[in-house]
């Protein structure tokens, strides 16, 4: 942002200024003799054609530029001005993006701290720039997006559940038996050896 900011020393025929613009042809280069012509020779209305340089609207040599020429289209006029306020005060609306919904009060203290200057001079620079703002559509110059959709997060496993298994094309499927013997008690060794013989018969 330009901190050589420039301000109208009165807003009173701001707004005049950009409707005779508006029905007014565009000039090889807009001089204070063609805003004289447009019926404003006022020193007070001599600022406006800083201010349309500050805006991007004219070059330096006061030329019209494609902002300009798109401004005095009827169907565009505010929602160029929105968007040239929003490029020329980009720093201020860094700081608060609905700046144009503040007042030239509330406004001064930061255009006194921006730029340094004294009371006087920053509540003109706020007042220009409120002047400015109330011309101007700023309803489709920043889109408010869609709310995004929160996607529930997912639950951690409960640490007391076992995982469930994970098959392998290696996996291999057994059963295991656990045999429970009851011995007779008895001191003849035949006796045991005959009960082992016979389970392990059942069991080959």
């Amino acid at each position: 942002m330009n901190l050589d900011v420039p301000y109208m020393p009165s807003v009173k025929n701001l707004t005049k200024i950009f409707d005779s613009i508006q029905h007014a042809a565009v000039p090889d280069t807009f001089s204070y003799e063609f805003l004289k012509d447009l019926g404003y020779s006022s020193s007070n209305d001599r600022a406006i054609l800083k201010v349309l340089k500050y805006l991007g609207m004219l070059d330096a040599s006061g030329r019209p530029q494609t902002s300009y020429r798109d401004f005095v289209d009827h169907t565009k006029t505010k929602q160029v001005l929105a968007a040239r306020l929003q490029a020329a005060y980009d720093d201020l609306y860094a700081s608060n993006k609905k700046a144009h919904e503040q007042t030239a009060d509330n406004l001064k203290g930061w255009f006194k701290s921006k730029t340094g200057k004294g009371d006087a001079v920053a509540l003109k620079m706020a007042t220009t720039f409120k002047s400015l703002a109330q011309y101007a559509d700023f309803s489709n110059s920043a889109p408010t997006p869609p709310p995004e959709t929160e996607i529930p997060a997912t639950p951690p496993p409960d640490p007391e559940t076992p995982a469930p298994p994970v098959l392998t094309g290696e996996s291999k499927f057994g059963l295991v038996y656990r045999l429970e013997i009851h011995l007779p008690d008895t001191q003849n060794i035949e006796t045991y050896r005959s009960i082992f013989r016979a389970l392990r018969e059942e069991l080959m």
